[in-house]
């Protein structure tokens, strides 16, 4: 059974804080765009390293250079820029709101240049995806737009630009995209609107990952066996009432990154528990080839030392899963 993560890494560790020195520098106005773009490179060469010497088995490139989930695309979208700050959903972290101040265009190269970086330091020690953030999730969360007449306008032309991102990557040689979609779990009332631009997304030419994390998604689930979506995320450690997703996974046909070990709380899951929600699962997949195990969402909300340890976690449960010992 192989494994995977979601979102970003801790971007430093006790022993490692060579980037936070280089952003004090930067911000100091002692370190040049291209020496902070080098330590930039260095993090991300150190995060993959360590997610892959873990034996996770599809991993992404730690998203180190991004400063929030929306930030990459509101930073490089012709006529997006960032604006003011917001709580990023219930977490203790903000991200900065996007401002739309024209039809939004892209050329599709947002991310290549540092997914084929990352590629190149992997040496095929894991598998590696890439990742973008959901097209409601930036819609919902932008804080003014002067060009689009309302939410399901906005969200479509978001969508239109992220296919062009997937086509940037696919070609690079990514075979899956992360979604990361929270906006849906948040607000399952805009499904119709979410499958819309799901099918937008199709042009992109990639297996999409739909990860729908946060809150409960269980009502929502058969909605989503649409193209372009191959793999979803089943958070079902976030709330209480997550775990009910797993009773709605017969009606789901392809394959599901099942969160059982929850990257916003510092407690390490036990085997046992684990363990139970693997054989829930499986008891509606019916195959072990459709379930991956997988975080709820970024380790970066925990310190790096208790990310590591959900980190050995997820591998242990997956060896558990496959009859082989921790």
């Amino acid at each position: 059974m192989n494994t995977t993560v979601v979102g970003a890494y801790p971007k430093i560790s006790d022993e490692h804080q060579e980037l936070r020195r280089a952003l004090h520098k930067a911000d100091r106005g002692e370190l040049d765009d291209a020496s902070l773009a080098v330590a930039f490179d260095e993090a991300t060469e150190w995060a993959i390293g360590e997610l892959a010497d873990v034996g996770i088995d599809v991993i992404n490139d730690g998203q180190i250079r991004w400063d929030d989930l929306l930030a990459p695309f509101a930073k490089a979208w012709r006529n997006c820029e960032r604006g003011p700050l917001e709580r990023f959903y219930d977490n203790n972290t903000y991200f900065r709101q996007p401002i739309i101040k024209g039809p939004i265009e892209t050329d599709g190269q947002t991310l290549v240049r540092d997914f084929k970086f990352a590629d190149g330091k992997l040496r095929g020690r894991a598998h590696l995806k890439a990742a973008v953030c959901g097209p409601l999730t930036f819609a919902t969360l932008t804080a003014e737009d002067d060009h689009y007449k309302d939410l399901e306008a906005r969200t479509l032309a978001i969508a239109d630009a992220l296919a062009k991102e997937l086509a940037g990557l696919g070609a690079a040689g990514a075979k899956i995209v992360d979604v990361e979609e929270p906006a849906l779990a948040a607000h399952p009332e805009l499904i119709d609107l979410e499958r819309a631009a799901l099918a937008r997304l199709a042009k992109g030419g990639v297996t999409v990952a739909l990860y729908p994390y946060f809150f409960p998604i269980d009502k929502i689930i058969e909605k989503l066996d649409v193209p372009p979506v191959g793999i979803l995320g089943v958070d079902v450690r976030s709330r209480e009432t997550s775990p009910k997703a797993i009773e709605r996974l017969g009606a789901w046909k392809g394959t599901v990154s099942l969160g059982v070990l929850d990257a916003r709380n510092t407690r390490i899951e036990t085997p046992r528990e684990t363990g139970e929600l693997v054989d829930a699962a499986l008891k509606q997949l019916r195959d072990e080839r459709r379930l991956i195990l997988s975080t709820t969402t970024g380790l970066e909300y925990l310190p790096h030392d208790v990310a590591t340890m959900k980190l050995n976690a997820l591998v242990d449960a997956a060896r558990a899963a496959k009859g082989v010992p921790a």
